[in-house]
């Protein structure tokens, strides 16, 4: 993680994701179990990941993020969680280790989310919020708009002691059309610091990268949902070795445009690929 992070300027801005992931072969059912669970962070916009924290069986992914965060230096980035992480505790710790935050709001926090949403179906309009759309996107079969808010008024708020480190909240309109059926969603944030409607907008999109580019090629491409290991820390230490492989073939720009799969094809039937991924590539990353 030192290694990876020392290649990487991280500027005011940057956004990280955190994300939990179930490794479900690795359930012990013979002795009842639970699925084991790697914490991952994520640095959205290159593509890598920076740090991992196991999730103690008897515990759960809420518990962990303090964990996480202990050994990220996340001074003036944006962190993004799911609703998993929206705990006054977690929104706290990332202020005090000079981060800021865009946590979404769902019904496991139902006063904060009633608050938020009665505020934004009275006042989503332009004199009382910030407004962006992303107009008409086409994307597998479907199309969908987008409509952001963002409000730096807070008195919204009926929790005001629980929640002091809100300083914004947030709402993503989505409307969606597949076929001849149209759905209208709507999802809830709430923000630490009174940040752009822009920048909302890069964080709130961005959150989904964990789960695309890191967490569906752990599955596809590196099988780790199949892995059977479960003695000691094998199942985080394995997790480990395979987002460092996948931090240094996602790095290798040797092989100029190409996908990720084919990359590893590469390696594989041609031995002086790797001679050069350790010889050459390794030595002068940089970003």
């Amino acid at each position: 993680m030192k290694w990876i992070t020392s290649l990487v300027e991280l500027k005011t801005g940057t956004i990280i994701s955190i994300d939990g992931k179930a490794v479900k072969s690795a359930r012990d059912k013979i002795n009842g179990g639970n699925t084991p669970y790697i914490l991952s962070a994520f640095l959205s916009e290159i593509g890598i990941s920076i740090g991992q924290a196991a999730v103690d069986k008897k515990s759960n992914e809420i518990k962990a993020i303090p964990d996480l965060l202990k050994i990220l230096d996340i001074g003036g980035c944006c962190l993004t969680i799911d609703a998993m992480g929206t705990q006054e505790t977690i929104a706290r710790a990332i202020v005090k280790a000079e981060g800021h935050c865009v946590l979404k709001v769902k019904k496991n926090q139902p006063a904060l989310m009633h608050d938020i949403k009665a505020f934004f179906d009275k006042n989503s309009t332009y004199d009382t919020t910030d407004f962006f759309d992303t107009g008409m996107e086409k994307n597998h079969g479907r199309e969908e708009y987008r409509e952001y808010y963002i409000s730096y008024c807070t008195d919204c708020i009926s929790d005001k002691k629980k929640w002091d480190t809100v300083k914004a909240t947030g709402m993503v309109v989505v409307h969606k059309w597949i076929g001849d059926k149209q759905e209208t969603t709507e999802h809830f944030y709430i923000m630490d610091t009174e940040m752009a409607v822009e920048m909302f907008v890069r964080a709130a999109r961005s959150h989904w990268n964990i789960e695309c580019g890191l967490h569906w090629r752990l599955d596809v491409i590196f099988n780790e949902d199949h892995s059977r290991n479960r003695e000691g820390r094998s199942v985080a230490n394995l997790s480990a070795v395979r987002k460092l492989v996948f931090n240094i073939v996602k790095m290798d720009s040797s092989f100029g445009r190409i996908s990720f799969e084919k990359k590893l094809t590469r390696y594989r039937y041609n031995f002086e690929n790797i001679e050069n991924l350790i010889f050459c590539v390794i030595p002068r990353l940089d970003f």
